[in-house]
C-alpha cells in the first residue's frame, strides 16, 4: 500500500491518478493536503473516517475532501480508485461566467459538508463516464490544453454533483468557524514543518500566538483527532515513505521521523496500519 502522494498545487494545479489498484489490504493514516480531492471508488469496500464520523465505502462511492480536511480510509484487499486533486482557486476564477455553478462550488470548497460521501451506481453512471473521458483525453491533447480538459471535466462534474446538493448537506460557515478553519490550516502547516521534533503544545501555541487550550480543543473538535494523534499519523506517513523507498533500518527511520524509542514506534505503527514496519516494507517491496 502506498499512501497518497503530496501534490504541490502551486506547481501542479490538477493531478489525476486513474484506476489505481491495490491488491492487498489497504490502510491509511490520518492525513490532509492543501488541494481539494475527488476520490471515486471503482472496486472495494471499507470505511472512510472523516471529522470523527465513519462512512461506509462500496463500489460507486465518491468522496469529497476539502483542503486541510483530515481523513483516513481503511479498505479491503481489492481497492481500485480514481483520484483527482486540484487547486480550488483557479477553478473558482474560471467559474466567474457561471455564477450559479460558482456559488455551488464555493459551498463544496468552504462550507461544512454534513455528508461528504455520495453513492452512485458502480457501472454505467455519468460520473464514471466523465472520468473515463478525461483520462482518454489527457493521453492525446497537447500540454498547453491539459488544464482546459480538467476545467471541462469539472464543469460537467459540478453540474452533476449539484443534483445532490441537498444530500451533501452544505451549511455556510459562520465567521468564528472560518477563523477556526484558518487556525487548523496554520496548525497543519506547523506540524508539516516540525513533526520530527519532540512535540510540546506550548511551543506550538507560542509560535502561532494562541492559547494552548484553544488550539487543543479547536483541533480536536473540528478534525475528530487530537493533536498528538495527528502528529503521530504525520510521522507514520513519512515512515511509510522511507520504508518503501530506502534501505534504512527501522530504528534509523523511527529516529528520523521523530520517535525517541523504536519499540514505541513499532507499537504505534502496528496500531495504525495493522502490520509491523518490517512486514509493511516487505509487502511494499514485493510489489516492485
Amino acid at each position: 500500500m502506498k499512501l497518497s502522494t503530496t501534490v504541490d498545487v502551486r506547481k501542479e494545479p490538477f493531478h489525476l491518478n486513474y484506476c489505481r489498484t491495490s491488491n492487498q489490504q489497504n490502510w491509511e493514516v490520518f492525513h490532509a493536503h492543501q488541494s481539494m480531492e475527488l476520490l471515486y471508488v471503482h472496486e472495494g469496500e471499507g470505511n472512510a473516517y472523516i471529522h470523527g464520523k465513519v462512512f461506509p465505502i462500496q463500489p460507486g462511492t465518491l468522496l469529497l475532501f476539502q483542503p486541510f480536511q483530515l481523513h483516513r480510509l481503511e479498505m479491503n484487499r481489492l481497492y481500485v480508485r480514481t483520484v483527482l486533486m486540484f487547486d480550488p482557486y483557479p477553478v473558482d476564477t474560471a467559474l466567474v461566467g457561471f455564477p450559479a455553478l460558482q456559488h455551488f462550488f464555493k459551498g463544496l470548497w468552504k462550507s461544512k459538508l454534513a455528508n461528504p460521501v455520495l453513492y452512485f451506481l458502480p457501472t454505467n453512471n455519468e460520473l464514471l463516464v466523465l472520468y473515463e473521458r478525461l483520462h482518454q483525453r489527457l493521453q492525446h491533447v497537447p500540454s498547453h490544453k491539459i488544464q482546459e480538459e480538467y476545467m471541462l471535466f469539472l464543469l460537467s462534474a459540478l453540474q452533476l454533483l449539484r443534483l445532490s446538493e441537498q444530500q451533501l448537506g452544505l451549511t455556510k460557515q459562520t465567521a468564528p468557524e472560518q477563523e477556526t478553519f484558518q487556525t487548523i490550516k496554520r496548525v497543519l502547516n506547523w506540524v508539516d514543518t516540525n513533526y520530527r521534533d519532540k512535540f510540546v503544545l506550548e511551543k506550538l501555541a507560542d509560535d502561532l500566538h494562541l492559547s494552548s487550550y484553544y488550539l487543543s480543543h479547536s483541533f480536536s473538535d473540528k478534525t475528530g483527532s487530537s493533536l498528538t494523534q495527528y502528529i503521530s499519523s504525520r510521522r507514520i506517513k513519512e515512515a511509510c515513505l522511507l520504508l518503501e523507498t530506502t534501505t534504512k533500518s527501522v530504528g534509523a527511520i523511527a529516529d528520523e521521523v521523530g520517535f525517541q524509542q523504536v519499540s514505541y514506534f513499532c507499537r504505534v505503527f502496528k496500531g495504525m496500519l495493522g502490520v509491523t514496519p518490517k512486514r509493511y516494507r516487505t509487502a511494499a517491496w514485493d510489489k516492485r
